[in-house]
């Protein structure tokens, strides 16, 4: 073979390793990718669970602070019959 032919066979064998790198590269990328949108939804779920927790926090502070002496607790009490009542009657309003 001529010189010329030798190059071009060399160039053509590092082409072929190239477009092979590439193809490999682009798997990678559409894996990492999917793994990127997987860990996105998880710190969504993630920042909604915090999310849910605080204001779980916040309702258990303010029920323990109106629930810490004997007449915060009554009307607490009072309160929570007063909306069973009422949830009570408009059950039967969409019953009857």
């Amino acid at each position: 073979m001529s010189d010329i032919q030798v190059l071009i066979q060399n160039i053509k064998q590092k082409t072929e390793k190239i477009v092979e790198k590439n193809q490999l590269l682009l798997q990678d990328n559409s894996i990492l990718n999917e793994k990127i949108g997987a860990l996105q939804r998880s710190i969504d779920i993630q920042r909604e669970t915090i999310k849910d927790l605080e204001e779980k926090n916040k309702m258990l502070k303010i029920a323990h602070s109106i629930a810490s002496d004997d007449e915060g607790r009554k009307a607490l009490k009072q309160k929570i019959n007063s909306v069973i009542r009422e949830i009570d009657k408009s059950m039967s309003l969409l019953n009857g």
